[in-house]
């Protein structure tokens, strides 16, 4: 199968700190190849290096083939390339279509055409079925639909190859199906897709390929139908991992933080939590759960 990336021997270097040492990696077309590692592993960065974000002190990057000198992600875009960074980049009192057509617009005559704009950002919607209106405005929108909105800008723009960095970190497990159907209808298009994950479960269950990143350096690449998550686990820390927990039952030993009824706004006077209430018990581990974006952060902030 054809390679339509090619990473060869890429350093990268910040102030006292290695990031990427010799890294290969490649990428097929039509393939989800998956770059898996601990948060701080080098992962993102070098995604960076291939959308043209940092430049590489060694190491060539080939598209398609011919060598590519990605300076900025104007060259990375002009050789196919999209990204969909973790934290998005969305203007959030913008509609979808003017998010996706920022500074690539079409013209009529001297003046932006946004009729023509909407037109084409909604037929690229309705053509991958992602049930999006190309007037509705970011802020209204839940997170997996600006991730969608991100997805598009990318492809307006005519990405034959995805980098989506942590893409589900923040979606609910029905996004995360959706997104996957997504993914898969794009490489069955051609696409190529790169996502940034430490996630294992999804891994296999989206991926064709997964190369793996420990402490900036390229540890392997393996093909997902011949692996299985306790080997991907071992590969990505270096060591065996019990990813099965036994617990004790916790005796609890009276309350040492009781939380009732709490209550904030954000900087914009939008509600972030209302009606929080939990007690934690002396000696307990106590967990928050959710999905990136819905509290968790803010509710820490105003408890210290």
């Amino acid at each position: 199968m054809t390679n339509v990336v090619e990473m060869k021997k890429i350093t990268k270097i910040f102030p006292g700190v290695i990031a990427n040492e010799d890294v290969d990696f490649n990428l097929r077309k039509g393939e989800i190849h998956v770059l898996l590692g601990e948060n701080g592993a080098g992962k993102t960065t070098l995604m960076n290096v291939l959308y043209g974000l940092y430049k590489q002190e060694s190491g060539e990057i080939f598209i398609n083939g011919k060598l590519a000198e990605m300076r900025s992600p104007s060259e990375a875009i002009a050789n196919g390339i999209g990204m969909v960074h973790q934290h998005f980049m969305l203007v959030q009192n913008f509609t979808v279509a003017e998010n996706i057509v920022l500074g690539d617009e079409p013209k009529k005559g001297l003046k932006v055409d946004y009729k023509k704009a909407r037109e084409k950002v909604q037929e690229l919607a309705d053509r991958y079925d992602f049930k999006i209106n190309a007037d509705d405005i970011i802020e209204e929108m839940t997170v997996g639909q600006q991730q969608k909105v991100e997805i598009l800008k990318a492809l307006y723009r005519k990405a034959e190859i995805l980098i989506l960095d942590e893409p589900t970190a923040v979606l609910t497990p029905q996004e995360i199906d959706e997104l996957a159907v997504i993914l898969r209808n794009l490489t069955d298009e051609g696409k190529s897709i790169i996502l940034i994950t430490h996630k294992l479960k999804e891994i296999m269950i989206m991926s064709d390929r997964v190369t793996i990143i420990r402490r900036g350096k390229s540890v392997g690449t393996v093909e997902t139908l011949d692996t299985d998550i306790d080997k991907l686990a071992e590969l990505m820390v270096g060591r065996k991992v019990n990813l099965v927990v036994s617990k004790e039952a916790h005796e609890s030993k009276g309350t040492i933080l009781k939380v009732q009824g709490v209550e904030a706004v954000d900087m914009r006077g939008v509600q972030i939590l209302k009606g929080i209430s939990f007690d934690v018990k002396r000696g307990e581990i106590f967990g928050l759960a959710g999905v990136d974006g819905n509290g968790q952060t803010e509710l820490v902030e105003v408890l210290t």
